[in-house]
């Protein structure tokens, strides 16, 4: 079928139909509450280590940028829960899409973006590090409408998914989870920004995409889309799910910056780990904050949060090491992505540099996690009872509404709703470095006879 382009109309109308049905209003904050976290005492084991500021360093402006997406929410969390401040930074915090080309042009001094243009602006000479661990697997989703039920159902819809999916590990994923072909001529193409994909979901333009939260809860929340999907975007993770994650979305460096102000950058790497434990410890308020940040309702931004710390594995971590590189080369070799098409992940060897982060002697992420996190919520807690114990971290009465006005989500049901496997159209097979697609049904049965020959087993990667 012919790639088709989003229709500036039919997005016209489809922001009106939103507009007209509400949504949440983020200059309205929620309730963050007040608890007994101190920043100057998560500080304090650390402050032995850390390089004196010069007067330069105690002027500057430091300027930090985060993308529109759940994996980036610890910038907010480091600015609202007073971890800058106390480690004598001041930062100027912006949710933009340009993150990226920020830090390779040198306007911004650090951030939080995706891995995969990162890496290819680095290899090309950016001047760019990632200096510890962020978030190092998971979350990206499938979402169709709720009336797609089985995988013939997907066959010929519009979906927000193209050519260049086909070679990346997301889509191959989602169809050896569903069960349906990977190829995208059996279904119908569009273009559009993240911005825009539950807006023109929620107003039938499209029946589904691949994105990451809060795009996907709020669809499950206001009933329009559900989750049928989820990847986790690491090749090797341990049943546990604690440890054995790949690379993700990164947290970055300007290393122009680093070198002009070691001290700040020190800071920095400091308050991020500092801001990942209390996302762990305090996971209320860091829902709140989300939800603030993002401009979400207070619900989305509880079951982001839940989804990153405990329903998925311990996703967001500081730690980071060779294990982790080299899960993240194997994960497109899983895949059976030709090397043409893989980002240029032999440069993540020089890409990586923890040495900032060594200067810290930070707890290890691990023993943090084992010692003080295990004890109150264990990786795979329902989202009801994970509620439960957050508001009891962080004083919020239990007879509150807040983040349970969602039946499927507070009932005890997994974070997918996948589609019926009883009903599979395909099976893959990857282990001989080629995709081995399967038919179980007669594709002639589902009018596909003349594009099944688009596709001779072992002949694509």
């Amino acid at each position: 079928m012919k790639r088709k382009q989003f229709i500036a109309l039919l997005l016209a109308c489809a922001m009106l139909l939103l507009a007209l049905s509400g949504c949440h209003d983020s200059s309205q904050k929620t309730n963050i509450k007040q608890t007994d976290y101190d920043p100057a005492a998560a500080a304090e084991p650390y402050l032995k280590n850390l390089l004196e500021m010069t007067d330069a360093d105690k002027e500057y402006v430091i300027e930090m940028g985060y993308n529109d997406c759940d994996h980036m929410v610890t910038a907010i969390i480091g600015q609202e829960a007073g971890i800058y401040e106390t480690l004598g930074l001041t930062v100027n915090v912006t949710k933009t899409s340009k993150t990226k080309d920020g830090l390779v042009s040198g306007e911004m001094d650090v951030g939080y973006a995706s891995l995969t243009g990162m890496i290819k602006a680095g290899a090309e000479g950016a001047p760019v590090i990632i200096p510890a661990g962020s978030h190092l697997g998971g979350s990206k989703y499938l979402v169709v409408r709720p009336d797609i039920e089985t995988p013939a159902d997907m066959l010929g819809k519009k979906l927000v998914v193209g050519a260049t999916d086909m070679t990346q590990p997301n889509w191959r994923s989602f169809c050896n989870q569903l069960g349906i072909p990977f190829i995208v001529d059996y279904y119908d193409q569009f273009d559009m920004s993240s911005s825009e994909k539950n807006t023109a979901l929620k107003a039938g333009v499209i029946d589904g995409y691949i994105e990451c939260d809060p795009y996907a809860s709020i669809a499950e929340m206001e009933g329009f889309g559900k989750i049928v999907g989820t990847e986790w975007g690491a090749a090797n993770v341990s049943e546990d799910r604690t440890e054995g994650w790949g690379v993700h979305c990164g947290y970055y460096l300007n290393t122009d910056f680093v070198a002009a102000h070691p001290a700040l950058a020190q800071r920095l790497v400091l308050a991020h780990c500092l801001a990942i434990q209390y996302m762990y410890l305090h996971p209320y308020n860091a829902g709140m904050m989300f939800a603030d940040s993002f401009g979400v309702d207070p619900t989305v931004g509880l079951r982001t949060i839940y989804i990153k710390l405990c329903a998925e594995g311990r996703t967001i971590c500081y730690k980071i090491d060779d294990t982790n590189i080299q899960n993240y080369k194997d994960y497109f070799a899983s895949f059976a992505i030709a090397e043409t098409d893989r980002p240029q992940v032999e440069f993540l060897d020089d890409f990586v540099d923890t040495t900032i982060y060594e200067t810290l002697n930070m707890v290890d992420f691990y023993e943090f996690i084992a010692n003080e996190i295990d004890p109150l919520y264990a990786i795979g807690t329902s989202y009801a009872d994970f509620l439960e114990i957050a508001e009891d971290i962080d004083g919020v009465d239990h007879s509150s509404t807040v983040g349970k006005t969602v039946e499927k989500w507070m009932d005890g049901s997994t974070i997918v709703s996948p589609l019926d496997q009883t009903q599979r159209l395909c099976e893959y097979d990857f282990s001989e470095g080629y995709i081995n697609m399967t038919w179980t049904v007669d594709p002639a049965s589902l009018g596909l006879e003349d594009l099944f020959e688009n596709y001779v087993a072992g002949e694509l990667q």
